[in-house]
């Protein structure tokens, strides 16, 4: 259970919150749409999804590391209701900061 939830926090991190990671990933996903549309390629479209969403991201990356699907599926959840928490508590904290 450790592992999946490392690989949640990994995942969650590595595309949405982690400010050093954000610029590259940003940078590959352009290059990768802008791959897309020129040479009409657009079957690369799962792969920029799951560039650019916490869910996805986590549900492969679980996928690859335990080649279990079970595991996967609970890292993918866990992921989204990781992220839902945090931009609840986010959107708490910063409702509150104008109050002061």
């Amino acid at each position: 259970m450790i592992q999946i939830l490392g690989l949640s926090a990994i995942a969650l991190l590595t595309i949405k919150y982690f400010s050093p990671v954000q610029p590259i990933r940003e940078w590959i996903v352009g290059k990768i749409i802008r791959f897309m549309v020129r040479y009409n390629q657009f079957w690369l479209q799962p792969l920029v999804q799951v560039l650019s969403c916490p869910f996805c991201f986590a549900t492969w990356l679980t996928l690859i590391v335990t080649f279990s699907i079970y595991k996967a599926a609970i890292a993918g959840v866990l992921t989204m209701i990781l992220l839902h928490c945090i931009e609840a508590l986010n959107k708490y904290l910063y409702e509150n900061d104008d109050d002061e």
